[in-house]
């Protein structure tokens, strides 16, 4: 099956994407602090329902830097009993091998604009037999979406990841609450195309989920809708020409320096699952098969924190009401 057209879709996702939106979804946070968590998660559960998935972008340059393991039985007790630590290829002519990745990403969303990085091991869902990628920790300075409370606020007291004209990379990103960092110089100029592994970064995107630590007890995966051309190929960066000063992250779990540094020099546009909401995908033929069906002029909406907060002015005013009524009986 063959993409029909993707233009279409990259300029369906790019519409799509609202700046102003992450104000509103900045607002509702700052009110998790008066109203319970378990209300603002049920509002944000009835707005992904109206619209099931999220456009976003990853801005050309993003880096993945791939570290072997060194405790296998450590990386093992953190998934989840539905998955299993498993070797992958990187690159398609590459040995398998059990690895952590650390991705940096600039990104841009509805619900979410800034820089993250991801931590993940790569295990297999036993019960759909994919690879996956499993989130064991997520830093950002924008919005983050976890299973257990919806979305929470940024992590990152420092959260840099950027490029220069010479080709560098710079990282240095921080966590507020345990000081934790991750900080990188690199440069991408001597980086060469190749082939990236499918079963692991077409398939392993149609399969995300958490680890026991993030996934707070809701352990299914969610997927990703793409172009299968924006995976098809990366730059490898020598591991020379990458740096990494400091790395406080998972300490003992893996070797201190990356076997692989992988950058995508273009953007990557996605569609992905709302909180709460889950598309399985098999293969590539039905990947493509949504894919061109999310293209289609008027069949892609968009997440947005508007049906939230209609909610929650509207339950504001009927407890205004109430109010009222009462000192009037009173």
């Amino acid at each position: 099956m063959h993409i029909h057209d993707d233009e279409q879709f990259i300029k369906g996702v790019e519409s799509l994407i609202d700046p102003m939106a992450v104000s509103d979804l900045l607002f509702l946070q700052k009110l998790k602090g008066i109203l319970p968590s378990p209300i603002m998660k049920r509002l944000l559960l009835h707005a992904a329902k109206k619209t099931p998935r999220i456009g976003f972008v990853i801005e050309p340059y993003s880096l993945f830097l791939f570290f072997r393991l060194k405790d296998i039985e450590a990386a093992r007790k953190m998934l989840p009993e539905r998955y299993e630590l498993a070797r992958t290829k990187l690159f398609e002519d590459d040995e398998p091998d059990f690895f952590m990745g650390i991705g940096n990403l600039g990104t841009r969303a509805s619900s979410f604009w800034g820089a993250r990085q991801e931590c993940y091991l790569i295990a297999t869902d036993k019960e759909s037999g994919l690879l996956s990628f499993i989130f064991i920790e997520i830093l950002s300075n924008t919005l983050i979406a976890l299973p257990p409370k919806g979305i929470t606020n940024p992590n990152c007291e420092k959260a840099v990841f950027t490029t220069s004209a010479k080709g560098d990379i710079f990282v240095d990103m921080k966590e507020k609450k345990t000081s934790r960092q991750f900080t990188l110089r690199g440069n991408i100029k001597r980086g060469k195309l190749r082939k990236l592994d499918q079963n692991l970064w077409l398939m392993g995107n149609t399969s995300i989920a958490h680890s026991q630590k993030l996934a707070g007890g809701d352990y299914r995966p969610f997927a990703v809708i793409f172009d299968p051309a924006e995976v098809a190929e990366a730059l490898d960066i020598p591991t020379e020409d990458v740096s990494i000063s400091k790395n406080t992250l998972f300490p003992g779990l893996a070797e201190s320096e990356p076997v692989k540094v992988i950058c995508f020099p273009y953007a990557q546009h996605y569609v992905a699952d709302s909180p709460g909401c889950y598309t399985t995908v098999k293969d590539r033929d039905e990947l493509v098969s949504i894919y061109n069906q999310l293209g289609d002029p008027g069949k892609l909406k968009i997440f947005s924190a508007k049906t939230i907060l209609i909610q929650l002015l509207a339950g504001v005013a009927v407890s205004v009401l109430i109010v009222f009524v009462l000192s009037l009986i009173l």
